[in-house]
């Protein structure tokens, strides 16, 4: 380590267990933790010298939910190339271990240290943990559900025809054959052929499935 990192190192941890939040430094070249501070190891159940014997990839997987890295994982890629000052914001799911419930963070990462030539050598990450009764949290974790399941099932929903996706929008109102049929002036045979087409492409077991697709697409 330069002396340059050395010293901003020493600086953080004079203080660091005195945050409310768990706070990671991680080395860029190899995503290797460099530290964690008290709180995130309680939160994790772990200290510093077992996650570094682990390496950056099981610490990953044993710890969060790899579902939610889709979509931070990329903008800190982002940030690691930039060369400005900004920082960015995103949820993720962590627990201490595979027999534990998910709990909610909001992050916030930021690069912590660079080269001579302006490279990030070092980002920093602070996490803190949402009250898992407050009502931001339902929601959120509500959100974070829906992402998965578009990310699940995005490949099926592609397959529906303009048609069919108008037929699923009031299938999932709960209209009948003839219903639809009427709706969007076609014979109520048409209208039952595009609902089966639609059971066996979106795989759907029950109406409850059906609805669960129109709301996530935005249907109804």
């Amino acid at each position: 380590m330069d002396q340059t990192f050395t010293q901003k190192l020493s600086n953080i941890q004079s203080i660091a267990d005195e945050l409310p939040s768990a706070l990671i430094i991680h080395e860029v070249e190899t995503l290797q933790i460099v530290y964690m501070n008290s709180v995130g190891l309680n939160i994790l159940g772990t200290t510093l010298d077992e996650l570094k014997a682990m390496g950056p990839e099981t610490y990953h997987i044993k710890y969060f939910n790899t579902e939610d890295s889709d979509e931070y994982v990329p903008k800190i890629l982002h940030l690691i190339k930039s060369r400005t000052q900004e920082h960015i914001s995103y949820f993720q799911q962590a627990r201490a271990s595979q027999h534990a419930e998910w709990q909610l963070f909001v992050s916030t990462t930021n690069v912590f240290a660079r080269n001579e030539a302006g490279d990030a050598t070092h980002i920093l990450t602070l996490a803190s943990m949402l009250d898992p009764v407050h009502h931001i949290t339902t929601k959120v974790n509500r959100l974070m559900d829906d992402i998965s399941f578009l990310r699940q099932n995005n490949l099926l929903f592609l397959t529906l025809t303009r048609r069919e996706k108008e037929v699923l929008k009031y299938i999932a109102m709960g209209m009948s054959s003839a219903e639809i049929g009427a709706k969007l002036f076609i014979a109520p045979a048409t209208a039952e052929t595009h609902r089966k087409n639609i059971k066996n492409k979106l795989r759907l077991k029950n109406h409850y499935d059906a609805v669960r697709f129109a709301q996530a697409y935005n249907l109804v």
